[in-house]
């Protein structure tokens, strides 16, 4: 079997129905996200590989807040708890992208995360919610980099 062959079946795939996320384009009404930013493109690897840093920043987040519900568990007896209300549960959501390249050259992707509703997610408007706990979230992910910054789940009224 010739090499291509192996390597097709090991090839990776962004599996995402599209009904599920929408990628949109930067325009400076946008500047509370990123400042002195350009749109770009994403790539079927690059949302592979946003996928990666994603579900490692969701588990890291989901091991904290295990840590934090067993440590007030243990401080206040009295009060147990059986989630924090902030873990994260990937599958459940819907999602939008707003990749950019910011002033130092980087690849920066803003992905705003929200529960799923059945309809197919807007590629022009941003889904925007006050509170709503841990059903809607947004995190930035440098491809550049492979790093992550700035995971904020919103809280509760």
């Amino acid at each position: 079997m010739p090499a291509n062959k192996i390597a097709d079946k090991t090839k990776e795939e962004f599996k995402l129905e599209k009904a599920d996320y929408a990628i949109l384009k930067y325009s400076s009404e946008y500047h509370w996200i990123f400042k002195d930013a350009q749109p770009t493109e994403l790539t079927q690897a690059e949302l592979i590989t946003t996928e990666k840093i994603l579900k490692d920043a969701i588990e890291k987040n989901n091991e904290v807040q295990k840590k934090n519900l067993k440590k007030h568990n243990e401080e206040h007896p009295e009060y147990q708890l059986t989630e924090t209300g902030y873990e994260l549960d990937l599958p459940q959501f819907q999602r939008q992208y707003l990749p950019v390249i910011n002033k130092n050259g980087e690849k920066i992707i803003w992905l705003n995360f929200f529960c799923s509703h059945k309809a197919p997610v807007s590629d022009k408007n941003i889904v925007m919610v006050l509170d709503g706990g841990n059903c809607y979230f947004n995190i930035k992910i440098n491809l550049t980099d492979k790093t992550y910054f700035e995971l904020r789940i919103n809280g509760y009224a």
